[in-house]
């Protein structure tokens, strides 16, 4: 069994900003900023919600590669990754958007032999499907991805699961981690519910408290 694994969200956690709201504010505008503040009124950020902002971009396949390549990656990750690795840890990736984006965007920064455990997505009419699979052993009726399960499924070959997030399809997972980074709506609630975590705003801040906590050198 190895010693610890690290398991980071992607969109706002890895990513400074989740590519759903980038495409709203830029191909949306004030239509999609009401369909948000609609939908999280009664639903959660789910998969019908993304495939509708992500299937309104009416795009070249060309010029959605271009727009993923601009998501703004946490300036810190790819450094903080390597770091990782060199303290003989694992770093996976659990996001409930979808692997179609996710892994342009790290062959884009060369960042090389990283799991992603996510969703398969395609290119179709002008944007980004996402295809839950209802056979998965992680899936979930609500988000499409059981983050909670995924870790749990990490967790059977580490002494210590660290996990970073920010938003509620974190919350089960995080629950389930040894170590607990969050920050935005995950943080808030975690606080509700009593849950101990520490606050980032980027990775320099993880790797130096992981750094005194004596997990890195």
């Amino acid at each position: 069994m190895k010693k610890f694994a690290f398991v980071s969200d992607f969109d706002g956690t890895l990513s400074s900003k989740d590519f759903y709201h980038i495409i709203i504010e830029k191909y949306m505008g004030d239509e999609g900023k009401k369909l948000y503040n609609e939908w999280k009124k009664t639903k959660k950020i789910n998969v019908e919600f993304l495939n509708i902002v992500f299937g309104s971009t009416n795009l070249s396949e060309k010029e959605i590669y271009e727009e993923i390549v601009q998501i703004p990656l946490d300036r810190y990750a790819k450094d903080f990754i390597n770091k990782i690795k060199e303290n003989n840890g694992d770093f996976y990736i659990v996001s409930a958007g979808t692997s179609y984006y996710i892994k342009i965007l790290l062959e884009h920064y060369e960042i090389k032999d990283v799991p992603v455990i996510s969703m398969e997505g395609v290119y179709s009419n002008g944007g980004i499907k996402i295809i839950p699979d209802p056979n998965s052993e992680y899936f979930s009726e609500v988000f499409g991805l059981d983050k909670r399960k995924v870790v749990e499924s990490i967790k059977r070959n580490y002494d210590y699961i660290i996990f970073a997030g920010d938003s509620e399809p974190d919350l089960e997972a995080a629950k389930t981690a040894d170590l607990v980074y969050a920050r935005s709506e995950l943080a808030e609630l975690l606080r509700k519910e009593n849950i101990n975590f520490t606050v980032f705003s980027d990775f320099k801040e993880i790797e130096k408290d992981l750094t005194e906590r004596g997990i890195l050198i």
